[in-house]
């Protein structure tokens, strides 16, 4: 049976009043005329280059050409980043976009930020914009990545871009029912649908939270964290919530999860499902907090991963250590080095007989810590060596990885 994780979810909520300085710094560091600017880019304002010249994504409906152009705009957003993303087939059209950083403690415990890219209303040119709907929840997940992809956490984020959410939610059905098919553990779920919009200037939003799993104290969390880091934000709880969005898929297949959203009763987008849903029509103050305040909630769910805890200490070890972990593991691997000296790195999967099967990096390095994603799915099982070596054999630092 699935871990529903009341306690840890609770944790934050139940602790002192103390900020945290990870948290405290993905809220600064989060950056609005980046969100600006990719809204702006999926949304057709400005045109994109996905590697073959300029085009212009003007609707992200599931039926139109540009639906696809927005997959492959988020899947190279995400690289950009350094991740590596999967498109998650789950009928003819539809794609979900999916990239995941691994957690460095316990992997197996998952944390979902998400939101829909497809859009409504379908037709003709310009038609679906589409830009707070859900345009701004994209915004700020791209963003999240930016700013998450060097941050170790304890636990797995997977950052979920959904596809086909307007015909009644398919991709992220298919996900959630294939992650509880296999029993994973999604201990919380933070969607992000339509998050810019404030007509009367009032800062009211809403979190909707119903008591399926841990929902309501993924919800305590977020209130945790709108109060201990001041976010302006006049946030209202949804009890039972509406099941309009991607949170309810989670709900359904029994995972705890919440809906970030505007008011979107009381103060309702005019423009919204129309070809006017454009960026002008956004309160940016009003966006950049809520964006700031769904990540920093879905990270405390992902707690941040405070090396001195479990990572060795690298004295003793020549100043240089490479450590690979979950070890032995059959999926995945972060595997984390510390470099004592700069310059060029090369960081290599090598099998038993010597033969290089990945390579994981080769870059000129400062001197410090560095993390990587290490996809073993592709490797047979078997015992293999991951090796970082500096360029001029100043040190030559290997770790046995095991695949069962």
């Amino acid at each position: 049976m699935r871990k529903t994780f009341l306690l840890s979810a609770l944790a934050l909520s139940l602790a002192a009043p103390a900020q945290n300085e990870v948290i405290q710094g993905i809220i600064d560091a989060m950056e609005i005329d980046s969100m600006i600017t990719y809204v702006e880019e999926m949304s057709g304002e400005v045109a994109v280059d996905l590697g073959s010249g300029p085009v212009v994504i003007n609707s992200r409906h599931s039926d139109h050409a540009g639906n696809a152009l927005a997959q492959q705009y988020y899947e190279l957003k995400l690289a950009s980043f350094g991740y590596i993303t999967e498109a998650q087939a789950f009928n003819a059209t539809g794609r979900n976009v999916l990239a995941t950083k691994l957690g460095s403690v316990h992997p197996e415990e998952i944390v979902v930020l998400c939101a829909h890219y497809d859009a409504m209303p379908p037709g003709g040119l310009y038609n679906a914009p589409a830009a707070d709907d859900d345009g701004s929840g994209c915004a700020a997940l791209l963003e999240a990545a930016r700013v998450l992809q060097g941050i170790p956490f304890e636990r797995t984020i997977v950052f979920a871009l959904w596809d086909q959410e307007e015909q009644g939610k398919i991709g992220s059905i298919h996900y959630a029912n294939a992650m509880a098919a296999n029993d994973e553990d999604i201990v919380g779920v933070v969607n992000m649908d339509a998050i810019a919009y404030d007509g009367n200037g009032d800062k009211k939003a809403r979190v909707h939270a119903r008591p399926v799993a841990n929902s309501m104290a993924i919800a305590d969390t977020v209130f945790a964290i709108l109060e201990r880091y001041e976010i302006d934000i006049d946030l209202l709880l949804t009890n039972p919530g509406a099941t309009y969005s991607d949170h309810a898929s989670f709900w359904s297949a029994g995972y705890g999860a919440v809906l970030m959203i505007e008011e979107f009763t009381g103060d309702g987008n005019p423009y919204y499902h129309t070809q006017n849903d454009r960026v002008q029509h956004f309160d940016v103050p009003y966006f950049e907090k809520m964006a700031k305040l769904s990540v920093a909630s879905m990270a405390a769910l992902a707690m941040p991963f405070d090396p001195t805890a479990s990572v060795p200490d690298w004295s003793g070890t020549g100043g240089v250590a490479l450590i690979a972990y979950p070890n032995p593991t059959s999926s995945r691997s972060m595997v984390r080095m510390n470099v004592p000296e700069g310059g060029r790195v090369r960081v290599t999967v090598l099998n038993a007989v010597g033969q290089e099967v990945v390579l994981l990096l080769d870059a000129v390095l400062p001197v410090g810590e560095r993390s990587m994603d290490l996809d073993l799915s592709r490797l047979a099982p078997g015992a293999y060596t991951v090796r970082a070596a500096r360029e001029d054999g100043s040190f030559n630092a290997i770790r046995v990885l095991r695949i069962p």
